[in-house]
């Protein structure tokens, strides 16, 4: 007697989807899938906008400028968190992103991750500021903070500051450890999360 493929349990609808998650991820892929040469103009919007090199961030006030908010409970009285400018956090660095710009990095980058904010505006401090504010950390076993050893301006349809970090003493595997990028221009904290498993391009971590 045949089996009625529309009824499955609820293990196999399960698997099933899965299966379906993980063919569309690889069909979304496409910098693996063809040459750089041959990526769309849509394609290398996705990849330095939403992709594992690049995160949509917004801008918040830290802690210390809500002093009526206590932890994950805000007060009655309390306004709500002000939002702030978005932007783009993109590891510059990273093969595929040079891939689709096709222009190097300046050579003050030399043996640098570069990560790069584009449409948050540094306001009236200066990129001296923005060294002493912005920070790499790594979330996994090993666990270490790096303070950036350059910060220079890029000047592309907005400005992008790029902020340059030691390869050396940072040092990002393929583990499943999680790499957090934090800086404050003027009075707004931005804070973006990385995951170098999935950063992989054709087959190598690309940072």
């Amino acid at each position: 007697m045949s089996r009625n493929p529309l009824k499955l349990s609820r293990r196999q609808l399960f698997l099933l989807a899965g299966s379906a998650a993980r063919v569309a991820t690889a069909a979304e892929d496409f910098w693996d899938a063809k040459p750089a040469t041959e990526w769309s103009v849509a394609e290398i919007y996705q990849l330095m906008n939403r992709s594992p090199w690049a995160k949509p961030v917004r801008g918040f006030l830290p802690p210390e400028k809500h002093p009526q908010t206590f932890g994950s409970r805000r007060l009655s009285k309390a306004p709500l968190p002000e939002s702030g400018p978005q932007g783009v956090v993109t590891w510059e660095s990273s093969q595929p992103i040079r891939d689709a710009r096709k222009t190097p990095l300046p050579s003050v980058f030399t043996d640098c991750y570069v990560i790069g904010v584009d449409g948050v505006p540094l306001g009236g401090a200066s990129t001296d500021k923005l060294k002493m504010t912005a920070a790499l950390h790594s979330r996994g076993r090993v666990r270490w903070t790096v303070r950036p050893q350059v910060v220079y301006e890029l000047v592309r349809t907005s400005t992008v500051y790029a902020i340059g970090f030691s390869r050396a003493a940072a040092p990002i595997g393929l583990g499943k450890e999680e790499i957090m990028f934090e800086a404050q221009f003027e009075r707004w904290l931005v804070e973006s999360k990385f995951e170098p498993q999935k950063m992989l391009y054709h087959g190598q971590l690309a940072v």
